[in-house]
């Protein structure tokens, strides 16, 4: 399994280095971005803004979990299909299950690191400008998007994984389907009841990739 993560690992970091720059210019510009607002209305506005209007200052974060997932994913499995490696791998006699979660939890580690990273950077940002009461609200209101960002990464596995065309349509529109349930609200906190059902919903996407992953190896059988 080593040497699995390890090659796993030699795949990714070339693109990792880019998707890390483009989250450090992201938390900039949201930084700089909400420093903005404060410079051009009075703090009361801002804070009226966000506790009776519901505006969310940091609502470009939504997407950005979303697009890492599916691009780590893309990265991650399309060459191995084009060039026939992974079936190669399934192959080995150490058996398909241990093989497909080595695949998927470098690629989840390498996400969560930047889920991680947005998080923080997002906690820092809040914290600067807003009392200290909004950084929890923050943290909570980008759960579900995170949580989006983490089934964009299975369900591009998921999807990439199925030789079946059929299939791996049913799973394209289950994966957003997914995607959707973590996008569908534009409130603050309005997941903090179903956040855990949400994310072991979301977590399901994994072991499906186990029977997408069994087909491929068998040709589509």
């Amino acid at each position: 399994m080593r040497a699995i993560a390890y090659k796993e690992w030699l795949k990714l970091r070339s693109w990792l280095g880019f998707i890390l720059a483009a989250h450090l210019l992201f938390s900039a510009w949201l930084y700089l971005s909400i420093r903005h607002q404060f410079r051009i209305e009075h703090a009361e506005m801002i804070y009226y803004q966000a506790n009776h209007i519901g505006r969310i200052f940091y609502e470009d974060l939504r997407y950005v979990p979303l697009l890492t997932g599916a691009l780590i994913g893309a990265v991650q499995f399309l060459p191995e299909l084009i060039r026939g490696r992974l079936r190669l791998s399934l192959h080995l006699p150490t058996g398909i299950v241990p093989l497909v979660f080595a695949h998927l939890g470098v690629g989840l580690a390498a996400l969560l690191v930047f889920l991680a990273f947005d998080l923080a950077a997002l906690a820092i940002t809040i914290g600067t400008f807003f009392p200290a009461a909004f950084i929890a609200s923050a943290l909570l209101t980008a759960a579900p998007w995170v949580l989006a960002g983490i089934a964009a990464y299975l369900g591009a596995a998921l999807t990439l994984l199925e030789p079946d065309r059929r299939y791996q349509a049913a799973n394209l529109a289950i994966s957003a389907g997914v995607v959707w349930l973590c996008h569908r609200s534009g409130q603050y906190q309005a997941y903090d009841l179903v956040l855990i059902g949400a994310a072991a919903f979301v977590l399901l996407l994994a072991p499906a990739s186990l029977q997408a992953a069994h087909r491929f190896r068998n040709g589509g059988v």
